[in-house]
Protein backbone atom coordinates (compact mmCIF):
# COMPACT_ATOMS: atom_id res chain seq x y z
CA UNK A 1 0.00 0.00 0.00
CA UNK A 2 1.07 3.36 -0.53
CA UNK A 3 0.30 6.89 0.55
CA UNK A 4 1.04 9.18 -2.43
CA UNK A 5 4.43 7.84 -3.07
CA UNK A 6 5.71 6.98 -0.06
CA UNK A 7 5.20 3.01 0.65
CA UNK A 8 3.99 1.90 3.85
CA UNK A 9 2.05 -0.67 6.27
CA UNK A 10 -1.86 -0.50 6.61
CA UNK A 11 -2.53 -1.12 10.58
CA UNK A 12 -5.92 0.25 10.68
CA UNK A 13 -8.76 0.77 8.09
CA UNK A 14 -12.46 2.04 8.28
CA UNK A 15 -15.09 3.40 5.54
CA UNK A 16 -14.01 6.72 6.50
CA UNK A 17 -10.09 6.51 6.88
CA UNK A 18 -6.79 4.54 7.35
CA UNK A 19 -4.07 4.64 9.74
CA UNK A 20 -0.50 4.02 8.39
CA UNK A 21 2.66 3.44 9.40
CA UNK A 22 5.58 4.46 7.04
CA UNK A 23 9.33 5.94 6.91
CA UNK A 24 8.80 9.15 5.37
CA UNK A 25 7.84 12.40 6.99
CA UNK A 26 4.55 13.77 5.65
CA UNK A 27 3.11 17.17 6.99
CA UNK A 28 -0.39 17.10 8.76
CA UNK A 29 -3.17 18.75 6.39
CA UNK A 30 -1.48 17.30 2.69
CA UNK A 31 -3.89 16.15 0.63
CA UNK A 32 -2.57 12.51 -0.49
CA UNK A 33 -3.80 9.42 -2.37
CA UNK A 34 -3.84 6.27 -0.95
CA UNK A 35 -3.26 3.45 -3.43
CA UNK A 36 -3.41 0.00 -3.40
CA UNK A 37 -1.39 -1.39 -6.10
CA UNK A 38 -2.90 -4.67 -5.97
CA UNK A 39 -6.58 -5.47 -7.56
CA UNK A 40 -5.57 -2.99 -10.93
CA UNK A 41 -4.85 -0.12 -8.52
CA UNK A 42 -7.41 1.33 -6.23
CA UNK A 43 -7.08 4.83 -5.50
CA UNK A 44 -8.12 6.67 -3.17
CA UNK A 45 -8.29 10.22 -2.68
CA UNK A 46 -7.56 11.32 1.12
CA UNK A 47 -5.97 14.09 4.20
CA UNK A 48 -3.32 13.63 6.34
CA UNK A 49 -5.22 14.13 9.61
CA UNK A 50 -1.72 13.70 11.85
CA UNK A 51 1.71 12.25 11.79
CA UNK A 52 3.53 11.30 14.61
CA UNK A 53 6.97 9.46 14.95
CA UNK A 54 7.35 6.31 16.71
CA UNK A 55 10.01 3.87 18.11
CA UNK A 56 9.48 0.45 16.65
CA UNK A 57 11.67 -1.58 19.00
CA UNK A 58 12.89 -5.17 16.77
CA UNK A 59 15.61 -7.35 16.85
CA UNK A 60 18.08 -4.90 15.59
CA UNK A 61 17.11 -1.87 17.78
CA UNK A 62 15.16 1.10 17.60
CA UNK A 63 13.83 2.34 14.33
CA UNK A 64 11.94 5.29 13.62
CA UNK A 65 8.66 5.47 11.84
CA UNK A 66 5.91 7.84 11.26
CA UNK A 67 2.25 6.82 11.97
CA UNK A 68 -0.07 8.68 10.56
CA UNK A 69 -4.32 8.99 10.76
CA UNK A 70 -5.61 9.86 6.97
CA UNK A 71 -9.40 10.75 6.02
CA UNK A 72 -10.89 9.55 2.48
CA UNK A 73 -12.22 12.60 0.98
CA UNK A 74 -15.58 12.68 -0.68
CA UNK A 75 -15.70 10.22 -4.51
CA UNK A 76 -18.34 10.40 -6.72
CA UNK A 77 -21.70 8.35 -5.88
CA UNK A 78 -21.36 6.33 -8.66
CA UNK A 79 -18.15 4.81 -7.02
CA UNK A 80 -19.40 4.98 -3.56
CA UNK A 81 -20.52 1.47 -3.59
CA UNK A 82 -17.79 -0.63 -5.28
CA UNK A 83 -15.09 1.79 -2.82
CA UNK A 84 -17.44 0.67 0.03
CA UNK A 85 -17.09 -3.44 -1.07
CA UNK A 86 -13.24 -3.18 -1.74
CA UNK A 87 -13.10 -1.30 1.56
CA UNK A 88 -14.93 -3.68 3.65
CA UNK A 89 -12.79 -6.75 1.67
CA UNK A 90 -9.66 -4.87 2.72
CA UNK A 91 -10.83 -4.88 6.40
CA UNK A 92 -11.64 -8.35 6.96
CA UNK A 93 -8.20 -8.92 5.40
CA UNK A 94 -7.03 -6.71 7.59
CA UNK A 95 -8.52 -8.00 11.09
CA UNK A 96 -7.43 -12.11 10.00
CA UNK A 97 -3.96 -10.83 9.69
CA UNK A 98 -4.42 -9.01 13.36
CA UNK A 99 -5.77 -11.74 14.60
CA UNK A 100 -2.98 -14.15 13.01
CA UNK A 101 -0.38 -12.36 14.68
CA UNK A 102 -2.35 -12.22 17.97
CA UNK A 103 -2.21 -15.95 18.66
CA UNK A 104 0.94 -16.22 17.07
CA UNK A 105 2.61 -13.72 20.18
CA UNK A 106 0.47 -15.72 22.56
CA UNK A 107 2.15 -18.82 21.61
Amino acid sequence: MQLSDINGELIDLSLSGAAVIHRSPIRPGSPGTLIFPSYGGIYIPCQVLRSVVQVRRGDTGPEYVFRSAISFNAIPPDQEKSLHEFLQIQIDRLREKQEEAAEQSTH
